[in-house]
């Protein structure tokens, strides 16, 4: 599989290194009682300096990565040596050579090291001559002058797991960065080689094989990257940028991206209030410079007619590496696989980062710019009739005038600061500004031959602006036996939404099989100037939590609460003053606990209580703009999480409850009406369960029930835009007949969905398969090049997508190529 070639260059030179001094450099042999050593002078200072470890009981060869990452040390270790052995836990202020002896206790290894920045683990003394033993160094092959403790953020990031899909862990809110074994939460961090792989160029792209998540629009019509999670809908407003959320574009590039971290569940006591992220929320982590200098370019073609390329650049400058810069840039346009659409895009990101002994800043900035023209909004299904068959996808229903554009600008600053040892205050900031404005036209199907007609039509401005805010302190400390994990912070996040819908009275009438084309219609009259306020809504809350663990972390108790208030306010476009608002806190408890009876099995529970913004009226309804009150929701969750070191994997049961929502197309406005329970189990394996194959799939039951309805009129029926049964599976395998061929597959199944509260309209269910091919091999001069191809849809399969009441056709078979290489 193609791996970080950079990364593999870095690895085999230190290697050579390694083995070159071995020779010279003192053995420390790790006995069934205690390490015998006979150091050297040279590396006494090495040894016994003292760094801050806190490394969980893991199979060995994470448990070194994550010692390197700790120590900021490089290290090489006998992969087969460490094989199928696991470590105990680590933890506390001591030297290196004190933290080695305890991760290799009974292990029968030993260590050496070999200069001032790297260690060598291998098997007994005897046995490291044996031709055939091999050395294999391990993340990271960064060597820094400091390093980040563990309850830091910036540059502490998990590492990959079993086949490079995905990683050990990510960011769980104001709990900070967690190995996956010791979050009492379902989450999945993907990594940049999943994305490179898949080619995923947009967020909707990395999320297409996650089996709890359903996404709302295809990536072809590029409106934004709402998804579903444990039956809820959330948007790209709810989402975070390296910890900081609402400040994300409204269709996420992953230029810049280094990895994207799905979070399952209510995340208000977490993540401090949000607009709506009760089913779950996505955090994107941007990328940063390594100390082996990354030139990389792409060439891209997208069917039909698509083409770009993109660019990739990091350096790291300073007597020790302490100040890093990297910038990426996509763009490419042409006309998509659907017919008569066409559409450009511009992407441009650059990222700061800054290390010194105590102290770490790093910074963001980005622009987006999309232009999509025969854009691909919502299609309505009148009452009383039934949805028809699909369309050919690669055919298009609407008007080749309709047209989205948008741009967005956003950012972010983190500081961080280790005020004493085990402590560390922190402050990020980050801000957003996004434009778009849409031509469409809401079709409504009215009849099983797919005629249609207008429910709809206009041109609408969009402008939102984002400020988000957040400071606290993190620290570790024991009392006695007893570790705890600690933080106090407090967020803050202000919204403004300004839109204006300008209506067309063109009517039409149309068939979806086959369209009617007509002129574009006279915008003579429209607004052009910027559109008014329609809402301004502000998120304030103070977290508090307290992660205690016991008996070598077999036990763990973290229970916190967080006090929130939500106030909000909708405005009139005629007049701009206040037309109505909410004001209202509450103080959220939140209680969780982790039961690890042994290395590879854990067992976990949780409580959320977290106050939500009610939802905002989408565009093409009559009250679009409008915010609805805020409410209160609650999760109980159950979950068992394997670890085998090979492969990995989570299954939780869940229940939780809120507000029933959806666009009402008798009247075309949107409405909450009743209470909606959400009960589902989630299940989700990955790692490599054989050398060179890889493993990413799972499944989702769900029972999403409407409650307490108007008039007990819909109580019981499955609730609108949710699906009682999701899966997916894929799988990557690196060939062993051709070096450096890859082939990759993935089935992506949805079932059913109903469009109304009624539930006697449905979606019907829908199966795709998605396939790839790939080939790395070094030049001359031993940069690596990567040759993709990836197929979506394979089978041209028709479908709609469905997650609300409105739906959408399906993404056509898409032909994606790409060829990279490192300079």
């Amino acid at each position: 599989m193609a791996k970080n070639r950079t990364g593999s260059i870095v690895r085999t030179v230190g290697v050579v290194t390694f083995i070159a001094v071995a020779g010279a450099s003192p053995v420390f042999a790790q006995t069934s009682d205690e390490a015998q050593t006979s150091p050297q002078a040279p590396l006494q200072a090495q040894a016994g300096r003292t760094a801050t470890f806190d490394i969980p009981a893991q199979p060995l060869a994470q448990a070194l990565t994550a010692f390197g990452r700790q120590s900021g040390m490089q290290i090489a270790v006998d992969s087969a040596a460490v094989a199928g052995k696991t470590s105990g836990a680590v933890s506390g202020s001591m030297t290196s050579e004190q933290a080695l002896r305890q991760l290799l206790t009974g292990s029968g290894l030993s260590f050496q090291f070999t200069s001032a920045t790297a260690v060598t683990v291998s098997g007994p003394p005897a046995a490291a001559g044996v031709p055939g033993a091999s050395a294999v160094q391990l993340d990271p092959v960064r060597v820094q002058a400091t390093t980040t403790p563990s309850q830091g953020e910036i540059g502490n990031q998990s590492p990959a797991y079993a086949g490079g899909q995905v990683a050990r862990g990510g960011k769980v809110g104001l709990l900070g960065n967690r190995d996956y074994m010791d979050t009492p939460f379902s989450e999945t961090t993907y990594t940049n080689q999943y994305m490179q792989n898949q080619q995923a160029r947009t967020l909707t792209d990395v999320l297409a094989g996650d089996p709890t998540v359903r996404s709302g629009i295809p990536n072809g019509n590029v409106f934004d990257d709402r998804v579903v999670i444990r039956g809820v809908q959330i948007f790209n407003t709810n989402y975070g940028f390296g910890g900081l959320y609402g400040i994300v574009p409204n269709q996420a590039d992953m230029t810049g991206i280094e990895r994207v971290e799905v979070f399952r569940g209510p995340t208000a006591f977490l993540n401090g209030a949000l607009p709506s992220a009760v089913g779950g929320t996505i955090n994107l982590v941007p990328k940063r410079a390594t100390d082996a200098p990354i030139t990389q370019v792409t060439a891209l073609y997208n069917s039909d007619a698509q083409f770009g390329g993109m660019a990739d650049v990091g350096r790291r400058f300073g007597p020790d590496n302490e100040i890093g810069l990297r910038a990426g840039a996509t763009y490419y346009s042409g006309d998509t696989a659907v017919n008569n659409q066409a559409a450009e895009r511009l992407a441009l990101t650059l990222g700061f980062d800054y290390r010194s002994d105590r102290t770490r800043i790093d910074a963001d900035i980005g622009f987006l710019r999309r232009d999509v023209q025969a854009f691909q909004g919502g299609i309505f299904l009148a009452a009383g009739q039934q949805l028809p068959p699909p369309p050919y996808a690669r055919q298009s229903s609407y008007q080749p005038w309709e047209r989205l554009q948008a741009n967005d600008v956003y950012g972010a600053l983190r500081f961080e600061h280790d005020i004493v040892e085990g402590l560390t205050g922190f402050i990020k900031a980050g801000a957003r500004r996004s434009n778009y404005t849409s031509v469409f036209f809401n079709q409504n199907i009215v009849n099983w031959g797919g005629n249609t007609t207008i429910l709809s039509a206009g041109q609408f401005m969009s402008t939102s602006e984002a400020l988000s805010l957040e400071a606290g302190v993190r620290g570790k400390f024991h009392t006695g036996p007893v570790k705890h994990e600690a933080a106090f912070v407090t967020d803050y996040l202000k919204t403004q939404n300004f839109t204006f819908n300008n209506p067309l009275g063109t009517t039409l009438n149309s068939n979806i099989y086959n369209p009617t084309f007509i002129q574009q219609p006279s915008f003579f009259g429209f607004r052009t100037q910027p559109p008014p306020l329609t809402s301004d809504s502000v998120y304030t809350s103070i977290g508090m939590v307290d992660a205690v663990s016991f008996n070598n972390e077999m036990f763990q108790v973290i229970a916190g609460a967080r006090f929130q208030r939500l106030q909000t306010a909708n405005y009139s476009i005629v007049t701009g003053l206040p037309t109505n608002g909410n004001d209202q806190s509450v103080l959220s408890p939140s209680a969780s606990f982790v039961f690890k009876p042994a290395k590879e099995f854990m067992f976990y529970g949780n409580y959320i209580q977290a106050l939500q913004q009610g939802p905002i009226a989408p565009a093409g309804v009559l009250n679009a703009g409008t915010q609805f009150a805020p409410f209160v929701t609650n999760q109980f969750e159950l979950g068992v999480k394997l670890d085998f070191g090979f492969i990995g994997a989570t299954i939780s049961a869940f229940q939780l409850t809120l507000p029933s929502s959806y666009t009402d197309v008798a009247t075309n406005t949107f409405v909450t009406n009743g209470q909606q329970r959400n009960q589902g189990i989630e299940f989700v394996a990955f790692g490599e369960p054989m050398p060179g194959l890889r493993l990413l799939g799972g499944f989702t039951v769900l029972n999403a029930t409407m409650l307490n309805t108007a008039g007990g009129l819909t109580n019981g029926n499955q609730a609108v835009g949710t699906t009682p049964f999701q899966a997916s599976l894929g799988l990557d395998w690196d060939t062993p007949w051709v070096k450096g061929v890859g082939v990759l597959g993935r089935v992506v199944y949805n079932g059913p969905v109903y469009i109304n509260a009624a539930n006697t309209q449905q979606a019907p269910a829908w199966t795709r398969f998605d396939a790839g091919l790939r080939y790395t091999f070094d030049r001359t001069d031993g940069k690596p090049v990567s040759l993709r191809a990836n197929v979506i849809n394979l089978f041209d399969t028709n479908y709609w997508v469905a997650t609300s009441s409105f739906f959408v056709q399906n993404q056509p078979r898409t032909f994606m190529l790409s060829l990279t290489a490192d300079f």
